[in-house]
């Protein structure tokens, strides 16, 4: 990390966090929006002296999220201290990063740094919100919590309550890839989250944020042109916990699947669908032209015979065939489309930013 100050542009209240780094030695905050949407927060984007913009604020609002998509945009790193982003936003803000060239880190909580044996891990939680959004947000941190002991999610199942009914009696089941599997649900733990396995027991809070983790990252940001991947994993995690919903849908375990979609993926998706219903309807009309076709022959025979017997060499001429195979064009047109892909950008290694660190 350099010397000089990291120059900060924060987006947010002025909470504990806020306190720690405004008295920190290696940090300067330039700008302070604690509500962006009454403010003029568009003057970072022209401030020369932001090296980054710490996004401490929701990510749940549409306005805010419209905010973090223009800050990404304009390749000005961003590191968010406390993500609550659901998993379609989180990958949607991924794909902006990657086709900005733009730097994006979430802090994420400290890693649990104990050793689990390979069998069932009990944990309590504590629910102080009710509604599927709490859950979620309950679950994520708990998950990115464990994964550095327990390796990533493979399946959740989840049980005990439907999803309009009181949400406390919910019970989820996690099955690592180390094949430990937790079972998580409503508790009453000293702190957050509670964690037990025989006579071990871990505590755990969800609104730690490690000071030397936090300020690793804004050095990150600041004075190179890394990402260091953490907004991916926790949109990783995240999905795996909004599995919930489907997983007391169906009734049954989800499994997880490893990767993230990308703009190419999303194209390629697109573009199956398309190709699928194309090839169904331009097979189902050139079938129907041909019945057409076949079921008038006799009759463009019996006017070429009425023709030829009463000397009257004039016979209304049939379509041209380069007008009859129409149905085969549209088909063509979208076989072209699949070019498109070579002119998708990827991802810029190392990302770009034209401020001065």
């Amino acid at each position: 990390m350099s010397e000089k100050k990291i120059r900060l542009g924060w987006f947010g209240p002025t909470n504990e966090l806020f306190q720690e780094v405004l008295a920190d030695e290696k940090t300067r905050i330039v700008e302070h929006f604690e509500d962006p949407l009454a403010g003029d927060w568009e003057s970072v984007l022209a401030n020369d002296e932001v090296d980054v913009v710490v996004f401490a604020i929701t990510q749940s609002t549409e306005p805010n999220q419209n905010i973090l998509r223009i800050l990404i945009q304009n390749q000005i790193p961003v590191a968010i201290p406390t993500p609550d982003a659901d998993s379609l936003f989180a990958y949607e803000l991924e794909m902006v990063r990657v086709d900005a060239g733009g730097r994006l880190s979430a802090v994420l909580p400290l890693a649990c740094q104990e050793v689990f044996e390979n069998t069932t891990l009990q944990a309590q939680v504590r629910m102080d919100g009710t509604e599927m959004k709490d859950i979620y947000n309950y679950l994520t941190y708990d998950l990115l919590y464990l994964q550095h002991s327990l390796g990533a999610v493979h399946y959740v199942f989840a049980m005990g309550s439907r999803v309009n009914d009181d949400l406390r009696n919910l019970t989820v089941n996690v099955e690592f890839e180390s094949g430990c599997v937790l079972n998580w649900g409503a508790g009453t733990p000293k702190i957050d989250s509670s964690f037990r396995q025989n006579q071990h027991q871990i505590d755990f809070s969800r609104s730690l944020v490690g000071q030397d983790r936090f300020m690793k990252t804004l050095g990150l940001l600041a004075d190179t042109d890394d990402t260091d991947g953490t907004w991916v994993r926790y949109a990783k995690t995240r999905e795996a916990a909004e599995m919930i919903s489907l997983s007391l849908k169906k009734g049954r375990r989800i499994e997880i699947f490893d990767g993230n979609p990308t703009e190419g993926d999303a194209f390629k998706g697109v573009m199956s669908t398309a190709g699928c219903f194309i090839l169904l309807l331009a097979l189902f009309t050139i079938t129907a032209l041909a019945v057409l076709d076949i079921g008038q022959i006799s009759e463009t025979r019996d006017v070429h015979i009425t023709a030829l017997e009463s000397g009257n060499s004039r016979v209304s001429p049939r379509w041209p065939l380069w007008l009859r195979l129409w149905p085969v064009y549209p088909l063509c047109l979208f076989l072209s489309f699949q070019f498109l892909k070579f002119v998708i950008r990827t991802e810029r290694q190392p990302g770009t930013h034209s401020k001065d660190g």
